[in-house]
């Protein structure tokens, strides 16, 4: 009986140790723009700056951010980080879909200007990248500001089309 009470008082103990370790969440954000060291430079810097965050890594060639977060509300502030930055694609935890927090612009507001600001554009093959998206458009840059002009341009569908592509901003309303 002694020994009974024993195990089941080790049992316990190990199943409680069990339940005090953190849990940690694998962060998968693909089909990002990482077209140079210096993008995956800034997201290394980006992500050091997210405490919880560990085993940030970047592939340019899959277009693939990928890290540990220690827990969910670390992850959702880790991909809140990199959209802010400039950063975009289709984020996953532990191989389930999660949605980043970012501007969302209402579909249907149009102009003959859109301004994008806070995208990452570090270098040519970045600017290459957006005029590529915007092939009928004017596009001009200023540090990290783009703007693109053409005729009854919709708001949503340019921040839609940087997305798509890897890159995020804010719109100026």
């Amino acid at each position: 009986m002694r020994h009974f009470l024993v195990a089941a008082v080790a049992t316990v103990a190990l199943a409680g140790f069990g339940f005090s370790q953190a849990r940690a969440d694998k962060v998968e954000l693909k089909d990002t723009h990482l077209c140079c060291p210096m993008c995956v430079k800034a997201v290394g810097e980006v992500l050091k700056g997210v405490d919880g965050v560990s085993d940030a890594a970047c592939d340019r060639e899959k277009k693939t951010v990928t890290f540990t977060a220690k827990d969910e509300k670390v992850a959702a502030k880790a991909l809140k980080a990199l959209a802010d930055a400039g950063f975009f694609g289709s984020a996953t935890k532990d191989g389930k879909e999660i949605k980043i927090d970012a501007q969302e612009v209402k579909k249907g507001t149009k102009a003959d200007a859109v301004t994008v600001k806070d995208v990452h554009v570090c270098c040519m093959q970045c600017k290459k990248a957006v005029e590529g998206i915007f092939k009928d458009a004017k596009v001009s840059f200023d540090g990290k500001t783009v703007k693109i002009e053409g005729k009854d341009l919709d708001k949503a569908d340019v921040i839609d089309a940087l997305r798509k592509k890897g890159f995020n901003g804010t719109v100026d309303k």
